[in-house]
């Protein structure tokens, strides 16, 4: 799926070795019992979806917390799905039920609680995006829409204790109830990266931009917590906690994670007592109430879950682009927190260290591909064999495809729309189909990091004429089985034309150790429709990203518990796809990186040796 940071993440590792209308729209039924939780303040902020304020909800600030704000259940389903409503009921001795639109839940305020027998549909904003549609993945390409979903089983139950993590859930005994706002934030976020955070002065709600940092909405959005050099106590102890929650109840668990098994039997906090070596060191640091450090904690924590998705180097996301005049102080003083505790940034190195085996890759497709077809090159044929060069599902249009399906521009092309990746698969499927000699289309995609998995569904469905993802929610354990429709003419219409859409040729895609991801989805539903996989094992990815925020407000990204992608037979794809026609590569070659320096790499010098790949090709159909 999308592959944001995941690169980078890895090189800044490497470096380191006024207000509208007020929202309250929720009905209640007044309870009968009396309100829980002692005393508090409230406090009105703003609510920001587009960098100006958009509206205004009150927060609740409990004495025993006075630094982590709650918010009642009702107003946040306001906020983040504006115009809905949460009916709150009181049905029991602590117990309330919650109804939205699509499910219901039950929650006990006794024992901290939450039970629902639709978690997926209770938390959903994916119609914000397209009406109707369930909780599922989507980036909102518009050749592209959501048709219908099965899940096996239907319906599963999910119980999320948060007592066990001594976060509270309160009434207020007039049939409001109220969740700590992190809680809640983390329990909503979906695939969009739909989420929500709180910065101390303001709510900043993403319900409509395809990011992970919620300073794409709001760039003033880090400010406040950045320039607090100090966490309170309190605030710390419960970052932790929610943390914990978190990560224990909403990672995807996707395989490859040195400490999966343990992360996913004991939870991360006995994990890092037990099983991961500079653990307690890391733990501590979460602990700090000094920034800087809680900051190191939180890079040290990507080492405990680095799988190519999750990145917890919340650093990056802060900083940004922000011009490092403005954080050298905070820069600077990270830098000697970082030399001081030089064993944790060696154990990170250890744990990205398989994943720098892919960077190795890419530098070798890099230097040895251009050699075969010339550089920048998307199409190359050869003799009745051509060649699609696709190194990105990220690379979109988004303004000129929707200005396109809304009437407001012309279709993109290779002439107005360079660089698309939808437009380049749609050139090389042109250029083959129309050639009389062409008999083969190779998608190569040997150095493809992943990306938007709109395109995955479109380019499927013009090659094998079907759109779907098969995925497990790991948290639920349901399995599922998403289905796509795709504009397959491209004319700007879903209609019975589509259907008339096809491509006489025989297709096969190229993967190596790069392909991660989307670039691993691809080669996966290919195999299990019959297209061949040629080259070597693809390098993995099994899980969609979803967008974070921690308690004190700062963003990051994780595998997401919603979508781990399977075969159609239900297997994990998370080790990569064995390739039909492997393609040797056990020769070792340099890479020249200067006059003094040279790096060995593989050699894939058959992989773009289009003669080769034909032979391969017509021996396999044999």
């Amino acid at each position: 799926m999308r592959t944001k940071v995941f690169l980078s993440s890895i090189a800044m590792v490497a470096v380191l070795v006024s207000c509208g209308p007020k929202t309250r729209l929720g009905k209640t039924k007044v309870a009968d019992e009396p309100a829980d939780g002692g005393s508090y303040t409230e406090k009105v902020f703003p609510v920001v979806y587009k960098v100006t304020p958009d509206a205004q909800v009150t927060l609740r600030f409990y004495d025993a917390l006075p630094d982590v704000p709650y918010i009642s259940v009702s107003d946040f389903q306001a906020i983040v799905l504006p115009g809905s409503t949460m009916t709150v009921t009181h049905t029991g001795v602590g117990e309330y039920t919650l109804t939205n639109a699509d499910a219901t839940a039950v929650v006990n305020i006794n024992n901290d609680v939450f039970v629902s027998e639709d978690f997926e549909a209770f938390t959903n904003q994916m119609g914000l995006l397209q009406p109707g549609m369930a909780n599922v993945y989507y980036d909102g390409m518009p050749f592209v829409r959501y048709k219908g979903v099965t899940y096996t089983p239907a319906k599963v139950t999910t119980t999320l204790d948060m007592g066990k993590y001594g976060i509270d859930i309160h009434a207020d005994g007039k049939g409001a109830v109220y969740f700590p706002f992190a809680t809640l934030a983390d329990m909503y976020t979906d695939l969009y990266y739909h989420h929500t955070g709180f910065n101390g002065e303001k709510v900043v709600v993403n319900t409509s931009v395809n990011e992970v940092s919620l300073s794409e909405i709001d760039p003033d959005y880090y400010k406040p917590i950045l320039a607090k050099t100090t966490r309170s106590a309190s605030l710390s102890d419960f970052n932790y906690k929610e943390l914990c929650f978190a990560m224990d109840n909403f990672y995807g668990y996707p395989g490859r994670v040195m400490h999966n098994d343990a992360l996913r039997s004991k939870g991360l906090d006995k994990t890092l007592e037990e099983d991961v070596t500079e653990g307690k060191e890391i733990k501590e640091l979460l602990h700090s109430t000094n920034l800087v450090e809680y900051l190191l904690g939180m890079t040290g924590l990507t080492g405990v879950y680095f799988d190519g998705h999750t990145s917890m180097e919340v650093m990056s996301y802060a900083v940004g682009n922000a011009d490092n005049n403005e954080y050298a102080t905070l820069l600077s003083e990270y830098q000697r927190t970082v030399a001081a505790h030089q064993p944790l940034m060696m154990s990170l190195m250890q744990a990205v260290a398989p994943m720098m085996a892919m960077m190795q890759s890419r530098l070798a497709v890099n230097t040895q591909r251009p050699k075969a077809y010339g550089e920048n090159n998307t199409y190359i044929k050869k003799g009745n064999t051509a060649v699609c060069v696709f190194d990105s599902f990220n690379s979109r249009n988004e303004k000129a495809w929707k200005d396109y399906y809304e009437g407001k521009g012309p279709m993109p092309t290779v002439e107005n729309a360079e660089g698309d990746d939808m437009v380049i698969f749609l050139d090389a499927l042109k250029k083959a189909n129309d050639d009389p000699e062409v008999k083969n289309l190779i998608i190569d995609i040997t150095n493809n990091g992943g990306g938007s998995a709109d395109i995955v569904m479109a380019m499927t469905s013009l090659i094998m004429d079907k759109s779907y993802i098969s995925q497990d929610n790991a948290m639920t354990g349901q399995r599922s089985l998403v289905e796509y429709e795709v504009d397959r003419n491209f004319d700007g219409v879903f209609d019975d034309k589509d259907k008339d859409v096809h491509y006489d040729l025989n297709f096969a895609v190229l993967t190596s150790g790069m392909s991660f991801s989307c670039g691993n989805l691809f080669p996966s539903m290919l195999k299990d429709n019959g297209v061949p996989v040629m080259g070597e094992t693809s390098g993995g990815g099994a899980c969609a990203i979803q967008a974070m925020c921690t308690a004190d407000g700062f963003c990051f990204q994780i595998s997401s518990f919603r979508a781990r992608l399977n075969t159609l037979a239900g297997e994990n794809i998370d080790v990569g796809v064995t390739p039909d026609i492997p393609i040797a590569n056990d020769n070792e070659t340099q890479v020249e990186m200067s006059e003094e320096v040279a790096v060995p790499t593989k050699d894939y010098s058959k992989y773009f040796d289009i003669d080769y790949l034909t032979k391969l090709l017509s021996e396999y159909k044999k």
